[in-house]
């Protein structure tokens, strides 16, 4: 028995028309994968290819968020092997800083090299060095701050030793809704800025609780500056918002406090701006501002006695 023609061609446009619904409606096959997911695509084939029992290759294998030139990912294979220097020699803040001229990419070689022979800090500190000093490009950045993420929470502070941190009062002033909110936040918010810069500046608080406004329903303001435990010490510029939410309270001072400290490196020191905080703040303070940075404000706010 044969399917009647009337009844055949609207089944057969009903299933495609079923089949690009459930399946392939969402899927946008004209926009060109981003630089991410090309990346992404590349370490999940490599991770599939089998690995020869009798001869290692040349290529360095690429885990996840494993840097590379964003540019072009194939050009390490292209290029000499980098010399790291002596691993036993001493570290400082600003080691590497002598490469910055040669350029991200040789930095950003430098740090992989680094971290393939396991000398992880050394590696950060190369790292740091594409965001501070270097002039990167945004791919670059990117690179860097992905492989900073990575590594910074397997090492331990770069100051352990609380009798050197810079001392650093973080100044909030607002009314009494929050008067009973802030301490619990700012308590733990100053450990969080204290592991940001990596034990280097040790933070406390003040709050200056003045009168809440008399209008019913209206945002209260919230302003924050940082100043050194000296009056007469350098101050940053004052920021400040308005919110009616508590529980978007503590993100806001974060977002504050990181355009502070960005906003005083900026106008206080020669290195690049550190890189706007666009997802993330919190991540952003530990990976964005780099240690050398942060010890660069610790003593803009403290600056030395001038000698007589």
């Amino acid at each position: 028995m044969r399917i009647p023609l009337y009844i055949y061609l609207p089944l057969c446009i009903l299933t495609l028309l079923l089949t690009w619904w459930v399946t392939t409606r969402k899927i946008d096959f004209l926009t060109p994968p981003s630089e991410a997911e090309l990346a992404m695509i590349r370490e999940d084939a490599l991770a599939s290819l089998p690995v020869s029992r009798t001869q290692q290759s040349n290529r360095p294998v690429i885990n996840n968020n494993t840097p590379t030139d964003p540019n072009n990912p194939d050009s390490t294979e292209n290029l000499e092997p980098i010399e790291v220097g002596d691993l036993s020699a001493p570290k400082t803040l600003d080691t590497y800083s002598e490469w910055a001229p040669d350029g991200a990419g040789k930095l950003l070689r430098l740090a992989k090299e680094l971290e393939l022979k396991g000398a992880f800090q050394r590696s950060l500190l190369a790292y740091e060095r594409v965001l501070d000093l270097s002039q990167a490009t945004p791919e670059e950045i990117q690179t860097a701050l992905l492989a900073i993420r990575r590594i910074r929470p397997t090492l331990t502070l770069w100051n352990e030793n609380p009798a050197l941190r810079h001392q650093v009062v973080i100044n909030i002033g607002t009314g009494q809704k929050f008067a009973d909110l802030l301490p619990k936040i700012m308590d733990k918010l100053t450990q969080d800025l204290r592991r940001a810069s990596s034990g280097q500046i040790q933070f406390s608080y003040k709050l200056n609780i003045g009168r809440s406004i008399q209008a019913t329903g209206a945002p209260t303001p919230v302003a924050i500056w940082m100043t050194g435990t000296d009056p007469k010490n350098p101050s940053t510029d004052v920021l400040s918002f308005t919110t009616n939410n508590p529980e978007t309270l503590r993100n806001d001072i974060m977002k504050t406090v990181f355009n502070l400290v960005r906003g005083q490196l900026a106008k206080a020191t020669s290195y690049n701006p550190a890189p706007e905080a666009v997802d993330d703040v919190q991540m952003a303070l530990f990976s964005n501002i780099t240690r050398l940075l942060w010890d660069e404000f610790g003593k803009n706010l403290n600056p030395k006695p001038k000698e007589p």
